[in-house]
């Protein structure tokens, strides 16, 4: 199982895509989610083109799924309990307190969380973090603020590998609380592994910085020469066409349930 985000090289059909093609579609399914009256239906497209389209697993991102799991149930817990009457009836027994519009509504706003993170699953595990900063250099961002984003997107999967770094150290010692089930013991856990991980952190990015300023990162800038990039990525017709049709997709979807979109966040 790889970690979160993390990039997963291939030769599928997104993986040979462009960033800037990618990170269009992904903005547009994201939009999309909230017009579209039934988001579950977009988290097993989701599912789909990741497995078919990306060649990636459930196996390589379930963690993912099972972390959203608790968190999409508290959502639509709390929904149901502020939510306007009438209430839930089971087995011809009406529930008062929780509510069946909440139940609706929640259920809506869970998916749409979900969807955006199998969104940004699918972008990160397919897009070289490096080749995401490079096409952003070429979009005309200044190559210092684009290195520094590609390198956030490469320093997310680090921070993942030096946590669970300290929690196996932390059961080898017997501290058994980052691997347990009760939330209580593993928030508790979670908060011993704060002060080493930003400690880690904090010297993995002095280091960094400290090899980049040797490498003279900056020197082309502040002398006002040409940079010489070895690597190159360059927009495709298929690109192209991927931007196109993710933009149709989303017109689509905004004239065609754009008129329910009010009523579905109404009682928000």
């Amino acid at each position: 199982m790889k970690f979160l985000y993390q990039f997963s090289a291939g030769d599928s059909f997104f993986h040979r895509l462009d960033p800037r093609a990618k990170l269009v579609f992904v903005i547009c399914y994201l939009i999309s989610a909230f017009f579209f009256p039934y988001p579950w239906w977009m988290f097993v497209a989701a599912v789909i083109l990741i497995w078919l389209l990306a060649g990636i697993s459930l196996r390589s991102y379930w963690v993912f799924i099972t972390y959203m799991i608790p968190l999409m149930t508290v959502l639509v817990v709390v929904q149901m309990l502020v939510g306007p009457p009438p209430g839930i009836v089971i087995f011809g027994v009406e529930i008062p307190f929780l509510s069946m519009e909440g139940f609706q509504i929640g259920i809506r706003i869970a998916f749409r969380l979900a969807v955006t993170g199998m969104s940004f699953i699918l972008f990160s595990m397919t897009t070289d973090p490096f080749d995401f900063g490079l096409s952003l250099y070429k979009t005309g961002l200044s190559y210092r603020v684009a290195y520094m984003i590609a390198f956030a997107l490469r320093f997310f999967p680090l921070l993942q590998e030096e946590l669970f770094v300290i929690r196996s150290a932390l059961q080898a010692r017997a501290y058994v609380s980052m691997g347990s089930l009760n939330p209580v013991t593993l928030v508790k856990g979670l908060g011993v592994s704060v002060v080493p991980l930003g400690v880690g952190a904090l010297r993995r990015s002095q280091d960094i910085a400290l090899a980049m300023e040797r490498r003279g990162l900056g020197f082309p800038d502040q002398l006002g020469t040409t940079r010489v990039i070895f690597r190159d990525v360059h927009l495709r017709p298929k690109d192209y066409a991927v931007m196109a049709i993710s933009i149709l997709y989303l017109i689509t979807i905004i004239v065609v349930f754009g008129s329910q979109f009010g009523k579905m966040w109404a009682p928000l």
